[in-house]
C-alpha cells in the first residue's frame, strides 16, 4: 500500500513540475505534498494496525527453553548459531513468562494442535484429518500402554486384607515370643527347639559356625540368600547309625546378613544368618519335641500290642481242669457297670473278667489293689479288651475307682485253700 501511495506521490511531483518549473513552488508543493502523504500514511498505519489486532494471531509451537510453547509468530527472531546456522529465538519473552513456567516438559505429553501426519497406532502414517475420531496417535497410544502396565503393577504391589493378614502372621512369628529359649548343649553349642521360632546364628569372618544336624539326618539342598559373601561346606561326623552330617558356614565379611534353607529328608530347616566383627556362635545344634513325642507314641503302642498278644495267647492256653480255681467271692455294687462278672486263676495267673464293653464304657477304669499285711498295695496287671491279667495269686483284693466319699471299690476274696 505504502509502495503504492510512493509511486502516486511521484507522479504527482512530476506533473507538478511540468507545470510549475520554477524550484521555489516547487519546493513548497513537495513540502505540502510531503506533508499531506505523511498524515495520510499515519491514517493508514493506524487502521492498519487496528485491523490487524482485531485479526486472530498466527500461533506455532516451538521449542523453548527446553520445553514446548506456543507463540505468535511475530514475535519470532531467526538468529544465527555459533556454526553459523540460524536458529529461532523470542523477540518478547516476557510475554509468555506464564506459559513457560506452565508449559510441559520437551518430549512429554501430547501436543495440542494437529500434526501433518497422523499414525493409526499400529506403525503406519496417514494425512493429518483422515483418522476417524475414534482412533488413537501413537503416542496417545502409548501413553495408554503405559499406563496400563504400570496398572498391573500397581496392581500386583498391593496387598489384599488377607495379604497383610500373613504378614502380620509372619511378623509375630519373627517377634519369637512364645519360643522355647535355647540351652547349652555338647561341647557348649546353642541347643535350639526346632521349629518353635526362626533362630539367627551369629557368625564371623575368619571363624566357622557349625550347624549339627540329627543323627541319621541326610541333607537333600542347601539353599543360601547370599552365596557369594557367605560358604556353606558339608561335612559328617560318625558312622552307621551315628552318622551326623555337619553345614559349616563362614561369612567373609562382617556386618553382612541373609538367610539359608536347609532341606533333609526329614525336615527343612530355615536359618536367618548374620555376620558380626566380634561374635559368633561356634555351633549349633537341635532338639526336636515332635520326635519325642512321637517316639513316645510308638512306645506306647508298641507296649499295647505286647499286651494283646500277650492276653490272647493266655486265653488260648490249654490247662488241666484240677489246676482251675473258680470259687471267688465278688462283693460290691451291682449297680457299678465294671463290676466283674467272675474270676478265676490258674495256680500262676489271676484273671478278672468284666461284662463285654463295660470297661470302655465306664468314664473311669477301676485300679487294682491287694491286701498285704492288712495294707493295699497296687498290683500290675494287663488289661486287654474285657479282662484284667494279673501276674500273681491273692487271697484278697479291691477294684477302686473315685476318690473320697466318691469312691466306689468291688472286693474280690479267693475263697477254699491254694
Amino acid at each position: 500500500m505504502k509502495k503504492m501511495l510512493f509511486s502516486a506521490l511521484c507522479s504527482l511531483l512530476l506533473c507538478h513540475a511540468l507545470v510549475f518549473p520554477v524550484s521555489g513552488e516547487c519546493s513548497e508543493t513537495w513540502e505540502i505534498v510531503s506533508n499531506d502523504f505523511k498524515n495520510f500514511a499515519e491514517k493508514l498505519d493506524n487502521s492498519s494496525s487496528v485491523s490487524q489486532k482485531s485479526e486472530p494471531e498466527e500461533l506455532v509451537e516451538i521449542e523453548y527453553d527446553g520445553k514446548l510453547i506456543k507463540v505468535d509468530i511475530d514475535d519470532l527472531i531467526l538468529m544465527a548459531d555459533g556454526e553459523g546456522g540460524q536458529k529461532i529465538d523470542l523477540g518478547y519473552p516476557e510475554k509468555y513468562a506464564d506459559q513457560l513456567r506452565s508449559a510441559r516438559q520437551y518430549g512429554v505429553g501430547l501436543p495440542d494442535s494437529e500434526p501433518d501426519f497422523e499414525f493409526d497406532g499400529l506403525g503406519g502414517a496417514m494425512p493429518a484429518g483422515t483418522r476417524d475420531a475414534g482412533e488413537i496417535t501413537a503416542s496417545e497410544y502409548e501413553d495408554e500402554q503405559r499406563a496400563r502396565r504400570w496398572a498391573d503393577v500397581f496392581e500386583d504391589l498391593t496387598l489384599r486384607q488377607i495379604d497383610e493378614k500373613a504378614l502380620e502372621l509372619v511378623k509375630e512369628y519373627g517377634e519369637a515370643k512364645g519360643a522355647v529359649p535355647p540351652s547349652t548343649g555338647v561341647s557348649g553349642s546353642v541347643v535350639i527347639t526346632y521349629s518353635s521360632y526362626t533362630p539367627k546364628i551369629v557368625c564371623r569372618p575368619m571363624y566357622v559356625t557349625d550347624i549339627i544336624l540329627q543323627p541319621g539326618e541326610a541333607v537333600t539342598g542347601v539353599h543360601p540368600g547370599d552365596s557369594v559373601r557367605w560358604t556353606f561346606v558339608p561335612s559328617k561326623s560318625g558312622s552307621g547309625e551315628a552318622e551326623q552330617t555337619h553345614v559349616l558356614i563362614k561369612p567373609l565379611m562382617a556386618d553382612i546378613s541373609t538367610n539359608v534353607i536347609v532341606n533333609t529328608d526329614r525336615r527343612t530347616y530355615q536359618l536367618d544368618l548374620m555376620s558380626s566383627a566380634k561374635d559368633f556362635m561356634p555351633s549349633v545344634s537341635f532338639n526336636y519335641p515332635d520326635d519325642s513325642a512321637k517316639a513316645w507314641s510308638a512306645f506306647m503302642d508298641e507296649k499295647r500290642k505286647e499286651r494283646e498278644n500277650s492276653v490272647s495267647l493266655a486265653s488260648g492256653y490249654s490247662v488241666n481242669p484240677e489246676d482251675l480255681h473258680l470259687d471267688y467271692e465278688i462283693r460290691g455294687k451291682d449297680s457299678l457297670r465294671w463290676k466283674p462278672v467272675r474270676v478265676w486263676d490258674d495256680g500262676i495267673k489271676t484273671y478278672i473278667q468284666f461284662k463285654r464293653g463295660a470297661a470302655k464304657r465306664s468314664v473311669e477304669a477301676p485300679v487294682l489293689v491287694v491286701f498285704e499285711h492288712k495294707k493295699e498295695v497296687l498290683a500290675n496287671y494287663r488289661a486287654a479288651e474285657d479282662m484284667y491279667v494279673v501276674d500273681r495269686i491273692f487271697d484278697k483284693a479291691a477294684l477302686i475307682a473315685g476318690t473320697g466319699a466318691q469312691q466306689d471299690r468291688v472286693v474280690l476274696t479267693r475263697l477254699g485253700k491254694r
